[in-house]
């Protein structure tokens, strides 16, 4: 009994020190912001927010990802990304690779950033795992090819171009599971970076640093039929806060089939299908339900695929359901 009331008391401790870090990196924000892209499959992807992801699962993998916005409109939003994972040869320890491709417009924004996660154990069952993010930041803006309204007007914020090849980028996260639940806490972006024209020096736009609270309990792990609620919360100074709400089922271990509805009046649709033993297919549609949108877009389109593989030849290895 006393182990177990230091252990809590420890992690108690561990956490709350955790979050006033988060919560102080959170302290700042700029008036021209830019948002994170949007994950509908975030719970097949906190890897992208949370380093303290990366090699959770004793096998390597890599997920590729695009996401196009309002399908039938030019110069709408797109996301790529390809993500790699892998433990060491110590499970306690593991690294990550994401490569992020954000466009809009004229607007492009690559950021790849490296990842290092170490893990551990409160109980005979509860782990802790925390990471660090770091790499850099590309970033183009291409303001003197937008046409300003009306004809000839002269802004001097559309006078130059804005060409970035670094800048740095790091962040924190950490992560509490067992194998009935998943809790994450993260800044994936500590550093706001503010993107100025080359000639002028006027700001293009500036980043925030966005905090992601994620987690999810997974009901029926013994069963053919398993159900995972999950939440994401999405917040920074001086930006609205965002919450996904999402529900899915999963049936015989090989097809996962869900609902989600997000703050900003959008509802989507989420699948995923084991197609081989290493292979996933991950597919989300979104619609927007507000009423001056609905007309005017075709959904927002997701896919992701996931590979991963068994490198280490482990004699056992968890069951993965997050």
């Amino acid at each position: 009994m006393l182990r177990i009331f230091n252990i809590s008391k420890q992690f108690s401790r561990g956490f709350r020190i955790l979050i006033l870090i988060l919560l102080g990196g959170v302290w700042s924000f700029s008036v021209r912001a830019q948002s994170d892209p949007i994950f509908t499959q975030y719970m097949n992807s906190i890897q992208t927010v949370n380093p303290a992801y990366a090699g959770m699962w004793e096998k390597v993998g890599v997920q590729v990802f695009t996401r196009r916005y309002y399908v039938g409109h030019d110069g709408a939003p797109l996301t790529r990304s390809v993500c790699f994972y892998t433990p060491v040869k110590n499970e306690n320890n593991g690294i990550g690779l994401n490569i992020v491709d954000d466009r809009i417009g004229y607007e492009k924004k690559l950021t790849v950033t490296a990842d290092y996660a170490y893990q551990v154990r409160l109980d005979w069952k509860t782990y802790l795992r925390l990471g660090l993010k770091a790499g850099f930041i590309n970033y183009d803006n291409l303001l003197t090819q937008y046409k300003l309204y009306p004809d000839g007007i002269d802004d001097p914020m559309f006078m130059d171009d804005v060409d970035i090849n670094f800048m740095v980028s790091w962040g924190i996260g950490a992560m509490v599971y067992t194998k009935d639940y998943y809790i994450s806490l993260s800044i994936p972006q500590i550093i706001e970076n503010d993107f100025r024209a080359n000639r002028n020096n006027y700001s293009s736009l500036a980043e925030l640093r966005y905090a992601y609270l994620i987690g999810g309990y997974i009901f029926g792990k013994q069963r053919q039929i398993r159900f995972k609620p999950s939440f994401m919360l999405k917040g920074a100074i001086g930006a609205p806060v965002q919450a996904d709400l999402a529900a899915n089922f999963m049936f015989y271990n090989k097809f996962w089939i869900g609902a989600m509805y997000r703050t900003n009046h959008t509802v989507a649709a989420v699948m995923q299908l084991s197609v081989l033993k290493n292979l996933r297919i991950g597919y989300a549609v979104d619609y927007s339900v507000a009423q001056e949108f609905r007309k005017y877009q075709l959904g927002t389109h997701e896919i992701r695929l996931i590979y991963e593989y068994d490198f280490y030849k482990r004699p056992y290895t968890k069951k993965r359901f997050f």
